[in-house]
């Protein structure tokens, strides 16, 4: 069986990178005979891939949320809705912006010895007031508070928050302080759930939104050096080259564990990376949003005490998104996943197994009043097991105007003043 399923992987292979290097093929223009589009052909052998490699094999479950107006949960480009700069804004304005997240995740890794499941309940609430300095210029002050349920009567996340948002033109963001943490980087790389773990992310961050290319770069300072205790440090950065209906991505992440004045003495350095192409439908279709992609995703890690491993592996994945209306949408997803010794230090521990297979799907209902809910599911099989993941999120973002502080000129710059002495 196994030459079969690699006969099948070469097939799609073939398929979808005949259609990106030579598009104006005959053998794919749109078929006279079953009038589809040649972008089927893609949609076709993808999945057809992913039904015949579905079986008894180690498998992982990435659910992404797509909810796109947090600065906290999901994945977006620039920033948040409610700390965009906005035309009608007026320098000194002083805002109050509500957060709050209220997240269920249960990995129900079961029936295998080999994985361990986990369930995350809980609330997260990134509240802070926003001033605008400049027309460029923003600053947020305010608390990440946050508690994991069935722990004991007291918040397990109380942190402050305090960001300072420049943009010196338009869709191009500088943050320093706490970072936006809507990274959109790939499982592999960065495990998803780390923010349930570990709450806030603070350093440097750069961000790009422009309509032909997306990034994100970030510095996450996340334990500082003591006399007993190593640094820890993030680096990562996630770019995408968008033209027309073909995308390229690429990304990298970086994780060091060192520092020169503790007594842990442990020093480790994790690298990965992903280079991916995807095609789809460049605008809505009847299936709404398609699109189909392969990644090849590597990595490196070496420390003092344990061996240096490298590893890589390949995926090719499949989304639909469908829009019912206004304010339902339903993304369809699946991917297969094969390859050889992929360790990242901070990534899903689940991709370390050499394939998978997946399919699931999410269902976001847009309420009024800046509210969101959500439901979501992955199915998965793993030695010999049927596995899931499922996601329920109840989440809720606006902005509301306080007053407008406007600058006023200290004494020392003020040459007309009337001084009184008493």
């Amino acid at each position: 069986m196994s030459w079969f399923l690699r006969a099948v992987h070469e097939l799609h292979a073939w398929v979808f990178f005949r259609m990106i290097i030579a598009p104006n093929n005959p053998s794919f223009q749109k078929s006279k005979c079953i009038g589809v589009p040649s972008f089927w052909w893609i949609f076709a052998t993808t999945l057809f891939a992913l039904i015949v490699s579905y079986g008894p094999r180690e498998s992982n479950a990435d659910e992404y949320s797509i909810w796109d107006q947090s600065s906290f949960l999901g994945q977006n480009y620039g920033l948040s809705p409610a700390s965009e700069f906005r035309e009608f804004r007026d320098v000194g304005d002083l805002s109050l912006i509500g957060e709050t997240v209220f997240f269920t995740k249960n990995l129900e890794l079961t029936g295998s010895s080999n994985i361990d499941g986990e369930t995350f309940i809980g609330f997260v609430a990134p509240l802070r007031l926003n001033y605008l300095a400049s027309k460029t210029t923003q600053i947020e002050f305010g608390g990440f508070l946050g508690r994991n349920y069935g722990d004991a009567d007291q918040l397990d996340i109380a942190e402050p928050l305090a960001r300072l948002i420049y943009q010196p033109i338009e869709n191009h963001y500088f943050v320093a302080g706490t970072l936006f943490q809507t990274h959109w980087i790939h499982d592999a790389l960065r495990d998803d759930v780390l923010i349930f773990r570990e709450g806030s992310e603070t350093g440097l961050q750069f961000r790009s939104n422009r309509e032909s290319f997306k990034a994100d770069y970030w510095i996450d300072w996340r334990l500082n050096e003591t006399a007993e205790r190593s640094e820890q440090f993030d680096g990562a950065g996630a770019n995408q080259i968008r033209l027309g209906s073909f995308w390229i991505d690429g990304q990298f992440f970086w994780s060091h564990t060192g520092g020169q004045m503790n007594t842990q003495g442990q020093i480790a350095n994790s690298s990965s990376w992903l280079v991916g192409v995807s095609y789809g439908s460049a605008g809505d279709t009847r299936f709404g949003q398609v699109r189909a992609g392969a990644n090849y995703i590597g990595s490196h890690f070496e420390s003092r005490t344990a061996a240096t491993t490298d590893g890589s592996g390949v995926e090719y994945w499949l989304r639909c998104s469908v829009p019912f209306d206004a304010s339902n949408q339903v993304n369809v997803f699946a991917k297969h996943y094969e390859g050889n010794g992929l360790f990242s230090l901070l990534g899903d521990p689940l991709y370390r197994f050499d394939q998978y297979s997946q399919v699931g799907f999410d269902w976001l209902m847009r309420l009024r009043g800046g509210v969101g809910v959500e439901f979501g599911i992955v199915g998965q099989h793993v030695d010999n097991t049927f596995m899931n993941t499922y996601r329920i999120n109840f989440v809720w973002q606006d902005r509301f105007r306080l007053t407008n502080l406007r600058h006023r000129q200290s004494l020392s710059e003020c040459v007309d003043c009337e001084v009184v002495v008493p």
